[in-house]
């Protein structure tokens, strides 16, 4: 069967640099006649529309890691695009342009399988009802009833995602020479691993097992069944779990501030819940992987990406709640170096931008009320990133958290999506409570 996928090493690095070029000159055009008050703001958003289909269309039909890049452009980056381009940089969200036919799809399940989609199921939906980064899901059902979903890889998307290691790992490598400040090449690891991960449904299968165990004390959540004999390394069989995405829950003008809310505190009971009983932590959270369950759950899918902290790593995190919950502050520097945080900064004006940044994360935490429809800790966290450039470069955090802060951010994106408000405070002290170890 051919490959469905692009993956020629140099030929996605010269799409994705040209892809690049484009987009830039695009907002920085944008940015120019917002300045000078030439359009207004409608205006400037329309012009802004073709990037972002263009970015949709180059990077949804590439796949791999490609894909996964838009998609978190797309959620944590909301702020650089106006209203009307977002909207389409949402498709990236949920869905992708480039498919499998229904002959395609139908010659994965039997390669992998052995039998075709109609002798496995009693009934099989040949037409994709959601595309991501990896591979497409068909709605099904089993011969004994249960409604299911089955994701099925895209062929070649192995060799896309390699090929854009080799491009990212060669440039990690030349900044990590060049600079000698920021060593990219251990970051880079860690997301090769996890990448590579990700294409065996097979590890994803056990890491499901794994969150389904831990996640057993938060009944809010729901989580799919893996159904084995009806999967491989490039197909996985789940029960399903029906109701709006998050994306489309989100897009929904019909839901009321509580409603929002109530799905809020389950996305980050969802995170933190599993991460601070046990150190396991979902780090794949674009809104497509998030179902809003007519019973009142909040559905998690896609378990590829989880990540098992250590716990040294996760008490370092009680102390930073602790503190936050009790409206005190810790001395951050001497907390991180002993978490193997690198500060290689100088201490005073180190601790300075640690406590700046403190102040800027923590703030719905520490807050009886925040409203996310009106966040700005991503621009307030640039324009400090920008007043402290040296300390910024100087300090990293271990690679093995990489997953952990990805998973943050994108739950943060989530929430601004949802334009939630309400007393997070209170939603972080009842996690606290219910997570914390039994001595």
């Amino acid at each position: 069967m051919a490959n469905q996928v692009e993956g020629g090493r140099f030929q996605r690095m010269a799409r994705l640099a040209g892809l690049a070029a484009r987009t830039t000159r695009d907002l920085a055009t944008a940015r120019a006649k917002q300045v000078l008050g030439n359009s207004d703001a409608a205006h400037i958003g329309e012009s802004l529309r073709p990037t972002a289909e263009r970015m949709v269309e180059v990077l949804g039909s590439m796949k791999g890691a490609a894909t996964k890049m838009g998609q978190f452009i797309s959620l944590v980056d909301q702020e650089v695009f106006p209203p009307e381009a977002r909207q389409a940089l949402q498709r990236l969200l949920n869905q992708a342009p480039q498919r499998l036919s229904a002959e395609e799809a139908r010659a994965v399940i039997l390669d992998e399988l052995g039998a075709t989609p109609e002798e496995l199921f009693a009934q099989f939906d040949p037409e994709p009802f959601a595309a991501a980064s990896m591979g497409q899901v068909h709605g099904a059902t089993l011969h004994d009833g249960r409604d299911v979903v089955v994701k099925i890889q895209v062929p070649g998307v192995d060799k896309a995602i390699e090929a854009d290691l080799r491009n990212a790992g060669t440039m990690t490598a030349a900044l990590s020479l060049a600079g000698g400040i920021f060593d990219a090449r251990r970051y880079f690891d860690e997301i090769a691993a996890t990448l590579r991960r990700e294409l065996d449904y097979r590890e994803e299968a056990k890491q499901l097992a794994e969150f389904r165990r831990v996640a057993a004390p938060w009944p809010e959540i729901a989580l799919p069944e893996h159904v084995p004999e009806h999967s491989s390394a490039r197909v996985i069989t789940l029960t399903r779990l029906r109701g709006p995405t998050l994306l489309e829950f989100a897009n929904d003008e019909n839901a009321d501030a509580a409603s929002r809310f109530r799905v809020a505190q389950q996305l980050v009971v969802s995170s933190w819940g599993p991460f601070l009983s046990t150190g396991l932590i979902h780090a794949d959270p674009h809104p497509g992987n998030y179902i809003v369950c007519a019973d009142g759950r909040l559905g998690v899918l896609d378990f590829g990406a989880t990540r098992q902290m250590e716990m040294s790593f996760v008490q370092t995190y009680w102390q930073v709640l602790d503190a936050a919950m009790a409206d005190t502050h810790l001395a951050l520097h001497e907390l991180l170096t002993g978490a193997h945080f690198e500060l290689r900064g100088e201490p005073v004006e180190t601790e300075k931008w640690l406590q700046a940044l403190s102040a800027i994360v923590e703030a719905p935490m520490r807050k009886s009320h925040y409203d996310f429809g009106a966040c700005q800790i991503a621009v307030d966290v640039r324009k400090l990133s920008q007043q402290y450039p040296a300390v910024t470069l100087q300090s990293r955090p271990p690679e093995n958290s990489l997953m952990f802060y990805r998973s943050l951010v994108g739950i943060a994106g989530d929430l601004r999506l949802l334009k939630a408000a309400g007393n997070f405070r209170a939603v972080t002290a009842d996690i606290m409570a219910r997570a914390r170890p039994v001595t």
